[in-house]
């Protein structure tokens, strides 16, 4: 009867602590998303999703679940900003 009430006691313990584990990873997940939209920077999101130990692609798939169209708004402006660095040192050569 020892082995029965060890093994139960043993069971609830385990069942509490993937309770807390799903909890902490659920945080996890939702504080590399917040984290990954502070950016648009190349290679930020990649950055978070190694620092939450996740793949890059989940994290897109996970931002954009929750801020559908951040990714294409995210590369719109990079690109944007890549056309205005450009142009930028263009003129700058004619310039000199």
């Amino acid at each position: 009867m020892t082995t029965t009430s060890t093994l139960d006691a043993l069971r609830k313990k385990a069942e509490k602590s993937a309770k807390i584990a799903e909890g902490d990873k659920a945080a996890l997940l939702e504080a590399a998303v917040e984290e990954a939209i502070q950016s648009t920077k190349y290679g930020h999101l990649s950055k978070v999703a190694r620092s939450a130990g996740i793949t890059s692609q989940y994290l897109r798939t996970l931002v954009e679940e929750a801020h559908p169209g951040w990714l294409d708004r995210a590369a719109a402006e990079r690109e944007a900003a890549k056309a205005a660095a450009k142009a930028t040192k263009g003129k700058s050569a004619r310039a000199a």
